[in-house]
């Protein structure tokens, strides 16, 4: 079984086979807290990871350094619609990047 290093996490690679034949031990060290790399034929292919309920993914990545959490709440506003004349695109743009600006 070989290592390897992703981000501040170190994995372990395992053998496909691995999780058929011992799929309780596998899936223990998961739940506590690892992280295995499933290879086929030395190639990585999938992992398994824990889950962990009380954090979202943003949250989590925001956490590790991966991401940037978002610098406004509230709901994201939809783009006009395609081929709508009652809306003046440019004009919508230039609103938007003025709020953004100040």
């Amino acid at each position: 079984m070989q290592n390897t290093t992703s981000y501040a996490t170190t994995m372990e690679r395992i053998p496909v086979r691995e999780p058929d034949r011992n799929t309780s031990a596998v899936l223990a060290r998961v739940q506590h807290g690892e992280i295995l790399e499933v290879t086929v034929s030395g190639t990585p292919v999938a992992r398994l990871v824990p889950i962990t309920g009380s954090q979202s993914l943003l949250d989590r990545m925001v956490a590790e350094g991966r991401a940037a959490a978002p610098a406004a709440s509230g709901p994201i506003p939809l783009p006009p619609a395609l081929g709508d004349p009652g809306i003046d695109t440019a004009a919508a743009l230039v609103s938007m990047r003025d709020e953004e600006r100040w």
